[in-house]
């Protein structure tokens, strides 16, 4: 499928082969596993969870449309998870942000399988792209992403954050609300592509922002 919408990225290119696609793989696995196994059982049991899933994804479920996108969206999402695990605190923050992770990155694969409909139509892909078209996956896609903005004001509501959080998080949705009716206007390949980079670095800089905001 990336020889035909991401003809760029370093497997279709040829920079990188499969013998050693495969041979990284099994290294970062073997690391990761290794690292959390030095965090503790329940970091690993996750982790291992997680690996799972996301192998099976690769080798097997990603042609199955929405429950492929549904399994990038648990790994995304149990990262958090597994940070709070590794802190010892499993609260509504974390589990909000675990939900915040998962809903956004399903929102973008779904999008993104919008704008590779073309390389679908080659293989046996079920995307809900290929099957009920580009505009209706936009549309369930930016209707999650709206899920997902109402999500985040539920730190504030329920008093777990305060209004640095809720001043980050309104300026955060208001980039996310304005990318998103570009993303569902999007009449070409690129136009929605840029709208999806725009997602991503949004919501990054607001984590990073965050992030930075706690430690100061």
């Amino acid at each position: 499928m990336d020889r035909i919408n991401q003809p760029g990225r370093p497997l279709p290119s040829g920079r990188v082969s499969v013998i050693e696609l495969w041979t990284l793989s099994l290294l970062f696995a073997a690391v990761g596993l290794g690292a959390a196994a030095l965090l503790g059982w329940p970091v690993l049991a996750l982790a291992a969870a997680i690996w799972t899933v996301a192998f099976l994804y690769n080798v097997l479920l990603k042609e199955m449309g929405l429950l492929g996108n549904l399994c990038v969206a648990f790994c995304v999402g149990m990262t958090i998870i597994i940070g709070g695990t590794i802190v010892g605190s499993i609260n509504g923050i974390v589990l909000t942000f675990a939900a915040l992770a998962f809903l956004f990155d399903l929102g973008e694969e779904i999008a993104s399988d919008a704008m590779d409909v073309k390389g679908d139509v080659l293989r046996s892909s079920s995307s809900i792209a290929k099957r009920k078209g580009r505009i209706y996956a936009l549309r369930l896609s930016v209707g999650i992403l709206a899920v997902f903005i109402l999500l985040t004001f539920l730190p504030f509501l329920m008093g777990w954050l305060g209004y640095g959080y809720l001043l980050l998080i309104l300026a955060a949705d208001l980039l996310m609300a304005r990318f998103s009716y570009r993303l569902i206007r999007s009449n070409t390949i690129e136009e929605g592509r840029s709208a999806i980079r725009h997602l991503y670095l949004t919501w990054g800089m607001f984590v990073a922002a965050f992030i930075l905001a706690n430690l100061i």
